[in-house]
C-alpha cells in the first residue's frame, strides 16, 4: 500500500513563503495498490494529483475511485480541476454518502452548475460512476477492504479503515473528540498502521472552538496509544497555522508525548 498527501491543509487554500514545508492545499489522500487507485476526498489537493497522473502515466486509461468524508467545501472544491475528468476514456467512480436527502451525485452537479462554474457536471467527458456509502458498511474496490464509521463533526462525516495484504491505514479527518472516550473510533482503529487524524487545533485553543467539529494532536495521541495505533499523522491544518507554528506547537510539543506522531507535509509518500 502506497499512500500519497496531496492536500492536508483544513478549512481553506493557503499560499506563501510561510506555507512552504506542510503546503497549502486541502484534503486530498491518494492510495494505491498494483493497478487499484483511491482518492479520500477531492479537496484542491486533487488538481495536483491529476497533474500527476497524467505527466506518469498518459491522459487516458485512468480507473480512478474517489471516496468522500462529507461534502464541506474544502473537501470537493477541487473536483471541477481534476483534469482527467475532462477525458475520454478515463473513468471516475465516486463515493459518498447521501446527506439531506443530496446524494453525491447531487452534491457535486450543484456545485458545477452553470453560475458557479463553466462546465457543468455533466460536461466532463469521462465515464463518471456514482456510488452511495453508508455507515457501517464494507466496500470492496480492488484488493483494498474499505469499512466506514460515522463520526463527530457538524453534518456528520465518514471514517475510513483501508486495508491490503494485511496492512491498512486509517483516515479520521474532520473529527471532534468527546471528553470521554470514544469506544466505537477506538475500536475502528485498534492496531492500524497509520492514524490520519484531525488535529486542526492546538490543545490551548481548543476551548475557543468547541463544537466546530476539529480536534488536537493531544486527543489524537490519546486516542492512538488506546488503540495501539502503530503511527499518527496529524491532518487538517489549520490556515493560521504556518510552518513554523506547526513545528513549534504541534510537532515539538506532541514528540514529548508520542515518538510516532508525525504532522503531514503536503507531497510526502509513505509505502506500508
Amino acid at each position: 500500500m502506497i499512500i500519497k498527501y496531496y492536500g492536508v491543509r483544513g478549512s481553506i487554500p493557503v499560499s506563501g513563503k510561510e506555507y512552504v514545508k506542510y503546503g497549502g492545499n486541502t484534503t486530498c489522500i491518494v492510495i494505491k495498490e498494483a493497478n487499484t487507485i483511491l482518492v479520500i476526498d477531492a479537496g484542491s489537493g486533487i488538481r495536483l494529483f491529476g497533474r500527476d497522473l497524467i505527466k506518469q502515466n498518459g491522459f487516458s486509461g485512468h480507473k480512478i475511485n474517489i471516496l468522500f468524508t462529507h461534502y464541506h467545501w474544502d473537501h470537493i472544491l477541487g473536483f471541477p480541476f481534476f483534469t482527467p475528468a475532462y477525458i475520454k476514456g478515463n473513468e471516475i467512480n465516486l463515493y459518498g454518502e447521501t446527506k439531506y436527502n443530496m446524494s453525491v451525485q447531487d452534491v457535486l452537479k450543484k456545485q458545477q452548475q452553470f453560475i458557479n462554474f463553466p462546465v457543468e457536471l455533466s460536461g466532463m467527458m469521462s465515464k463518471i460512476n456514482f456510488f452511495e456509502i453508508k455507515e457501517n458498511e464494507e466496500i470492496n474496490i480492488g484488493p483494498f477492504t474499505i469499512q466506514t464509521l460515522k463520526i463527530n463533526h457538524p453534518g456528520g462525516t465518514l471514517a475510513y479503515r483501508i486495508e491490503v495484504k494485511n496492512t491498512n491505514c486509517c483516515i479520521v479527518t474532520d473529527y471532534e473528540h468527546f471528553s470521554v472516550p470514544d469506544n466505537k473510533l477506538i475500536e475502528f482503529i485498534k492496531d492500524t498502521n497509520i492514524l490520519v487524524y484531525d488535529s486542526q487545533f492546538t490543545p490551548e485553543e481548543y476551548p475557543k472552538y468547541i463544537g466546530w467539529g476539529h480536534s488536537t494532536y493531544d486527543e489524537g495521541i490519546k486516542v492512538a496509544q488506546l488503540a495501539n495505533a502503530k503511527e499518527i499523522h496529524l491532518c487538517h491544518h489549520a490556515p493560521e497555522h504556518d510552518d513554523d507554528f506547526i513545528d513549534n506547537n504541534i510537532l515539538k510539543k506532541a514528540k514529548i508525548k508520542y515518538e510516532n506522531v508525525f504532522p503531514i507535509q503536503e507531497g510526502w509518500e509513505i509505502e506500508i
